[in-house]
């Protein structure tokens, strides 16, 4: 009884898993209908759909993300949706599930020096563009179409 009283307290239900080490996006989906509705609800702007689906750059973009986050909750499924509707064909996605704290999976959150998620990072020939930190400055997909309109901009 004590339990049960505990996880309505908290709004957890058993049924809620933190999500750890490399993530396929049907896993994240799968765990809430919270990410399953965001996704769909969200209506990202045509512009910056079309900047990030017209982007010549081959890049890789790395989602480090809470199941148990609340920004996690809003602003991963808006980048599935981004994703959907842009389909950029030259860009890799790998998303990473970490702990509360931050702290495991251990060589994950060094690799991406990960202090609040959700962190989506932009590189380049391995070289990091930009990233995004728990909440874009204006719409996530805007902020990522700048993020591309950088790294097509030729390094010195």
């Amino acid at each position: 009884m004590t339990l049960l009283f505990l996880l309505a307290a908290a709004r957890v239900t058993p049924a809620q898993e933190i999500l750890l080490g490399r993530v396929e996006p049907e896993a994240m989906l799968s765990i809430s209908s919270e990410w399953r509705t965001n996704r769909e609800a969200y209506d990202p702007a045509e512009a910056d759909i079309r900047v990030i689906a017209s982007s010549p750059v081959t890049a890789r973009l790395d989602v480090y993300f809470g199941s148990w986050c609340s920004d996690s909750r809003r602003e991963v499924p808006r980048f599935l949706k981004i994703l959907d509707r842009a389909s950029p064909a030259s860009l890799k996605v790998r998303f990473y599930g970490l702990d509360r704290t931050k702290k495991e999976p251990a060589r994950l959150v060094r690799r991406g020096a990960i202090e609040r998620v959700p962190t989506f990072i932009l590189r380049v020939d391995g070289r990091e563009v930009g990233r995004i930190v728990e909440t874009p400055q204006t719409t996530l997909e805007h902020d990522l179409a700048l993020l591309f309109q950088k790294a097509a901009v030729p390094s010195r």
